[in-house]
């Protein structure tokens, strides 16, 4: 196949990018983009934190699946009460490396909050006085574990993970041109720095008393900040779920006792997986669960009949026409071929695009400036080939007894194949699960049973 002429590909360009499955909605275009779904969490969260008395107490982790929908939705609350709160976004998939520890998260979180003491526009703030003092507070409490990184120099690498908003002007900013550094050199840089010592591991009992002395660190910066702002700070953490495994977000949790000592609102996104964590259950003092659900493209009827449901293909068909849409495009791909990749996406909202994303590849690939039938196909059949392509006899029989009892078993693989979107997650009156709609033909033909 010759490759396309540097007209199609300049015709592509925007319409691709459209699509783009990896990219993360912008607070000022939550508004055009942003496609509801029935159950969306931001409601009931946005009307808790509306009315709540003691703010402090309010944390609560958001689960759901990979790519569901988790960083839209808590820009969309941000936009629901960013009038009443000083909104602090963290994206701890980018912050933090894999084998960081409840403290490092912890850390993190602090220099959000410096970083937005420091670009806070109040007319009658003083950031620059109470940062410096900030920061030295919890330079102090970080040495107390030996050796570590000045928090000037975290400052200096963290602008391209924080999102604030509202700062003053009602705009939502996130890095500035004075912290803005090549995304991997800062990243490379929080990682080596959130990774030393204690940072990386789990806390030893005699490291106690240490670790309180950074969270008293943090509360101090976080006070300043509401006083600087006049409103309360809530800190949005994003992206727990791209650990690279389940063990890996549970180092990050194994001190969360740390997180629900923070002095200011705290949600915080995770797997799908926590919401078996007892540690998550809603009692007093303790996080409390919120879910997004994978949208509901599959639906069990009163016969037990298992059908697509209208609804939730509905909601990501909108999705598609809000992109394209907003993005000044005329239509690019047949509504039948959209409703087929929103059935084949499992309610995985970044395989949805991902399917009309490649579709889209594969009509410039062949010189055509529409999707045909042809394109979705592939493209469905290179990410069902992707999927089979990690898969065991023994993850294969495990998602089989998925696809028969309508749950999950409590085994680590079962853990495992649910962290990586090979098992759907659907509220459907009583909550079931079901192997990845791409996949399903492939676990009945190849697993041990007829």
């Amino acid at each position: 196949m010759s490759r396309p002429s540097r007209e199609l590909i300049d015709w592509w360009k925007p319409r691709i990018g459209a699509l783009d499955p990896w990219r993360e909605l912008g607070a000022y275009e939550i508004s055009e983009l942003y496609a509801e779904r029935q159950t969306a969490p931001y409601h009931e969260l946005a009307r808790q934190l509306l009315v709540i008395n003691h703010p402090a107490q309010f944390k609560v982790l958001l689960c759901g699946a990979r790519g569901s929908g988790k960083s839209t939705e808590l820009v969309r609350l941000a936009r629901e009460i960013e009038g009443d709160y000083c909104v602090v976004q963290t994206d701890l998939g980018a912050g933090l490396p894999d084998s960081a520890s409840t403290l490092a998260i912890v850390t993190l979180l602090g220099v959000a909050a410096l970083y937005a003491l420091e670009n806070w526009s109040g007319p009658d703030a003083i950031p620059t006085e109470m940062s410096s003092r900030g920061a030295s507070k919890l330079d102090g409490a970080l040495r107390r574990f030996g050796d570590a990184v000045p928090v000037a120099d975290l400052m200096k690498a963290v602008g391209g993970i924080v999102t604030l908003f509202a700062p003053g002007t009602g705009a939502a900013i996130g890095a500035t041109s004075k912290v803005v550094e090549a995304s991997s050199k800062g990243s490379a840089r929080l990682h080596s720095a959130l990774t030393r010592g204690p940072l990386g591991d789990r806390l030893e009992p005699e490291q106690d008393e240490d670790a309180r002395a950074v969270v008293e660190a943090v509360n101090a910066i976080l006070i300043d900040l509401e006083q600087a702002c006049g409103r309360t700070p809530l800190l949005l953490a994003d992206g727990l779920d791209k650990r690279t495994s389940v063990e890996d977000v549970e180092v990050a949790l194994r001190d969360e006792q740390l997180l629900r000592e923070i002095a200011a609102p705290l949600i915080l996104t995770g797997p799908v997986n926590l919401r078996y964590d007892p540690r998550f259950r809603k009692t007093p003092g303790n996080f409390r669960l919120s879910i997004l659900y994978n949208v509901p493209t599959r639906e069990q009827a009163d016969d037990g009949e298992v059908r697509f449901c209208k609804t939730g293909i509905a909601m990501l068909k909108d999705l598609y026409e809000r992109r394209r849409a907003a993005a000044g495009l005329a239509d690019l791909i047949p509504d039948a071929l959209v409703e087929r990749a929103a059935e084949m996406s499992s309610g995985i909202v970044r395989d949805f695009l991902r399917l009309l994303h490649t579709a889209c590849m594969n009509a410039m690939s062949a010189g055509r400036q529409a999707v045909i039938e042809s394109d979705l196909e592939q493209a469905i059949k290179a990410l069902r080939l992707e999927m089979q392509g990690y898969l065991s006899q023994g993850d294969i029989d495990t998602l089989r007894h998925v696809l028969d009892r309508r749950m999950v078993p409590d085994t680590n693989k079962a853990d495992t194949l649910l962290f990586e979107n090979f098992i759907a997650c659907y509220p459907n009156g009583d909550l079931w699960y079901r192997p990845h709609e791409l996949i399903v033909d492939f676990v009945v033909a190849h697993s041990g049973r007829s």
